[in-house]
């Protein structure tokens, strides 16, 4: 999927504030400095860049979207699983006339030819394309190029920008602007160098941010036979399918009756010759050749040109075990909003800190997972990789993330991911094995590599399917810390939701069997259990599960509760794994067959 508005070599752009025209303008949105971007140029409004303009539009009823979707979603509603059409969806939230109007004659009145504009299937976005100077005069704005210091990757965004003051209760937020919500990816020029394949140490500078973290090679390509055998009795040490099913409690699927959806980014892709080498070394009941169903969203590729652990990794892994038009030369000009039937369970191993972007775009974003609630899907996030700490294991300068600054982690603020703090996923985090324990035995939160992600959101307030479980938490097991390091006000939502492991994955990657490390494996576990519940459940006459937080919460008994282990981040131990819900591993990690029996239970 290609996740940037408009492809710019080298760098990104962002803007101040121009002339004041004769329609008062009131600033809308203003970004947080960050300290990941630097500044590099001001872009010349010269028509030479082409900007893909999104204006998204206050949508009606969203104050009664979280009751909707418990309705349907509670297990002691009366219409539990009676899921919404997407039209019906669609007809819900649809912002109304009057301000799909009023944007209209900002528009035309700005010089933008009603021909040019378009609204999307969902009724709440107007497209349309604009050159800088364009925007700029719309939008009273100046936008120049940033560079991402890590990757020195390139991306187009604004300091600020305004509308006219009548206009402000019909927008919620335009882009291209001050959301630097590109997906950070590694340096192009290394993506043809073999990666060290030594055993990797959490906070290694090669554990790349939201990839999964890769550790030894145990078999290369020209090895005659693999340096090891897998069984029970060593999946604490090489976590195979076999491990899984005897930790989870879940069989084989044969049912084949609901669908199952696992997101990546262009130009991430997995290898055939890698899944089949992982059938023949630990799946052979599945036929070499076996692939997933390629479903393409803004012109996405199964790209295979590029090959390393930066562009398969993922990918791999994920398999083993945003939506706009591209204006800019070679970009992709179709909508696929609306073009496939969203899959029962989607689950993704990618994210951002909370504090990348700014809270008016996650609260949008969050709304849109809502609605797919409502439409019956399960939607799975990964919790991160480093503890309380954000991606590549940052830390905030100011309490609550203010400002979006980090330094390096070994101080600071906790920094809490997203989406895993919306309210409308499930967020997944990580355990293992205890060392040199058997597959038997309880799991601990994950301190292999990986620490699991988990905290307390500084932007979504506590969900009340949730709200029971952090008190106790909060009653029974107080943290030390203070508000400098965490959102204490024990008001909002926490995460993890719920675990799986995430230590010790046996992969097949560029034509080696090598382990992997990370929530990343852990949340592609979890959707793949739910999916098998899916499948009894549609086998039964039954709808899919939906969204699935509300009936984790109500039966917790059904998990592996966790009670060892922590996230440390942050220069601290980070938090613990307790009795009941806790910030590290959820409610704990799935139990299959008691799973089954409560979702089969319900209408």
């Amino acid at each position: 999927m290609r996740f940037s508005f408009v492809t710019v070599i080298g760098a990104l752009a962002v803007c101040t504030v121009a002339l004041p025209a004769s329609v008062p303008h009131v600033v809308h949105e203003r970004r947080s400095s960050s300290s990941s971007w630097s500044e590099v140029a001001r872009i010349k409004p010269d028509g030479r860049i082409t900007l893909p303009v999104r204006i998204g539009i206050t949508q009606n009823n969203l104050d009664k979207g979280h009751d909707f979707l418990m309705d349907i979603s509670d297990p002691s509603s009366e219409n539990y699983g009676k899921h919404w059409t997407a039209e019906q969806i669609a007809e819900t939230f649809a912002p109304s006339a009057e301000s799909v109007d009023a944007i209209r004659t900002w528009l035309t009145a700005s010089g933008i030819d009603p021909s040019r504009v378009s609204l999307t299937h969902g009724r709440n976005w107007l497209h349309f394309n604009a050159s800088i100077a364009e925007v700029e005069s719309l939008l009273h704005t100046k936008y120049k190029y940033y560079a991402h210091e890590g990757s020195g990757q390139g991306h187009l965004a604004c300091d600020e920008y305004s509308v006219p003051q009548a206009l402000r209760q019909h927008v919620d937020m335009i882009m291209p602007t001050v959301h630097f919500d590109t997906k950070i990816v590694s340096d192009p020029s290394q993506d043809k160098v073999k990666r060290d394949t030594s055993f990797l140490q959490p906070g290694s500078p090669d554990n790349t941010a939201w990839q999964p973290k890769k550790g030894r090679v145990i078999a290369s390509p020209n090895a005659a036979s693999p340096l090891v055998s897998y069984t029970l009795a060593n999946c604490n040490q090489y976590i195979t399918p076999d491990c899984l099913r005897a930790l989870y409690n879940f069989p084989n699927g044969t049912l084949a009756k609901s669908s199952y959806g696992i997101v990546e980014y262009t130009p991430q892709a997995f290898l055939q010759p890698d899944l089949n080498l992982f059938y023949s070394n630990l799946a052979r009941e599945i036929p070499s050749g076996t692939a997933p169903i390629f479903a393409s969203i803004d012109g996405g590729v199964a790209q295979t040109t590029t090959q390393s652990f930066s562009n398969n990794g993922e990918s791999d892994l994920d398999l083993d075990d945003s939506p706009y038009p591209d204006p800019s030369p070679g970009g992709y000009k179709s909508k696929d909003c609306g073009r496939y039937a969203p899959a029962s369970v989607i689950s993704t191993s990618y994210g951002y800190n909370e504090a990348d972007l700014s809270a008016a775009y996650e609260q949008r974003q969050c709304y849109e997972y809502m609605k797919l609630g409502l439409a019956g899907v399960s939607v799975l996030y990964s919790s991160g990789d480093y503890g309380v700490a954000g991606n590549g294991g940052q830390c905030c300068t100011k309490a609550k993330c203010a400002g979006g600054t980090y330094n390096s982690g070994a101080t600071g603020t906790f920094n809490p991911s997203f989406p895993g703090t919306c309210p409308y996923v499930t967020s997944v985090g990580a355990t293992q094995i205890v060392p040199g324990a058997s597959v038997t035995a309880p799991e601990e939160a994950c301190e292999t590599v990986i620490y699991s992600g988990g905290g307390f959101s500084n932007v979504f307030p506590l969900p009340s399917y949730q709200s029971s479980a952090v008190k106790a938490y909060f009653t029974n097991h107080q943290p030390a810390y203070t508000a400098t390091q965490y959102n204490n006000s024990q008001t909002v939502r926490g995460y993890p939701d719920i675990s799986a492991n995430g230590a010790n994955y046996v992969v097949a990657v560029d034509g080696t069997i090598s382990l992997i490390y990370g929530t990343s494996a852990s949340s592609p576990t979890l959707g793949s259990i739910i999916t098998l519940i899916n499948e009894q459940r549609v086998n039964g006459g039954k709808s899919a599960v939906g969204f699935l937080n509300p009936t984790l919460y109500a039966n917790p008994s059904m998990l592996n509760d966790i009670t060892s282990g922590g996230n440390q981040g942050c220069g601290t131990p980070g938090f613990t794994a307790v009795t009941g819900w806790d910030p590290v591993t959820g409610l704990g990690t799935p139990n299959y067959q008691k799973m089954l029996s409560v979702f089969m239970a319900l209408p």
